[in-house]
């Protein structure tokens, strides 16, 4: 499954279950318009060369099989009525609704088609339901996605995203739809920090010291996450800004995806330690009800990672290990040395 899942999961829903229709508030009222003009008044648009190679690539790859499309609105419950998050400090920390021009239905010569099918694909907004009655993700709300495992009384939270205002806002997203529970667990599925940033949001410190919320993740996790944020900050920090061209404008000129998903939001970070650390190949937790069994994966996608399977749901979290993207094969080759 596309859309930059950072989770393959079974016994997903029909589309448009509750009526709705997956991206209606997104898309642009001038119809993109505004978007299709170049960010940059010295800006030009592609050469004649660089559309004739894009052409080729249109007529060679698979664009009409869609079913990454149908699979992608799988299990849709609702949009939040709103499109952008406001950070704690006063900025937009997430602006959804500057990638609508994705949803017009044009077809951007300055755009790779296959990072514009990419980039559509990961324009899902909202709260999907995965396992019915039991795992639900909430998308779109930052370069992750934030998954939701239902107990007994409260929520499992996997990979609460970056900051900590958009994982909040998940949370009260998916309370206000399907009934407020407390968070009674929290995973670090692995070190990246797209995957960890935003736990103050669903959690408080306090919770965990004392053990009310159990915060599991792999064996070696803080010390992984700390190098790579902290000790590299400021390098991580300035790659982001070239891989991703972040600081780009959000147009067919500028910022139009990255492929795991949207973009990063930009909001407070943080890191609760965690307070249950998965040591062993394969290991067992069981909380509030839910039976996990999680397998060590380190040196994957991340130093420290690993994978959860749920018995009782017939269900497998493979964190990024696997995702319907080329994310992981540029991983692996990077870490070879390639």
């Amino acid at each position: 499954m596309l859309i930059g899942l950072s989770v393959l999961f079974a016994g997903l829903l029909s589309f448009d279950a509750y009526g709705q229709t997956p991206g209606a508030s997104l898309i642009p009222t001038d119809g993109g318009a505004s978007a299709a003009q170049h960010f940059d008044p010295l800006g030009k648009p592609p050469s004649k060369f660089t559309i004739e190679l894009r052409n080729g690539q249109k007529a060679e790859l698979p664009f009409a099989d869609k079913r990454d499309f149908d699979e992608a609105k799988r299990g849709f419950i609702a949009e939040p009525p709103y499109t952008k998050i406001m950070a704690d400090a006063g900025h937009v920390a997430w602006d959804m609704a500057s990638y609508g021009w994705l949803l017009t239905g044009k077809d951007f010569e300055s755009i790779h088609p296959s990072l514009q099918r990419q980039a559509v694909l990961n324009m899902a907004y909202g709260l999907y339901e995965v396992v019915p009655g039991r795992i639900y993700q909430v998308r779109g709300y930052d370069l992750a996605n934030i998954s939701f495992i239902k107990g007994d009384t409260g929520w499992i939270v996997f990979d609460p995203l970056t900051a900590q205002e958009t994982a909040r806002a998940a949370l009260e997203f998916i309370n206000d739809k399907l009934g407020k529970r407390p968070v009674v667990g929290v995973v670090y599925s692995h070190s990246h920090v797209d995957h960890f940033g935003g736990v103050r949001g669903v959690v408080d410190e306090a919770d965990a010291t004392s053990g009310k919320v159990m915060l599991i993740a792999p064996e070696g996790f803080l010390q992984e996450a700390i190098a790579e944020n902290v000790l590299a900050g400021n390098a991580m920090s300035r790659r982001t800004q070239w891989q991703y061209a972040v600081l780009l404008q959000r147009g067919p000129h500028g910022h139009v995806d990255q492929a795991i998903g949207k973009n990063v939001a930009n909001g407070n970070t943080g890191l609760i330690a965690p307070n249950r650390l998965v040591g062993k190949n394969i290991e067992e937790i069981t909380l509030d009800g839910v039976k996990m069994v999680f397998q060590n994966a380190p040196d994957t996608e991340a130093p420290v990672e690993m994978n959860t399977y749920f018995p009782q749901f017939k269900a497998l979290w493979t964190s990024e290990i696997i995702t319907g993207t080329v994310h992981n094969i540029l991983h692996a080759a990077w870490r070879a040395g390639a």
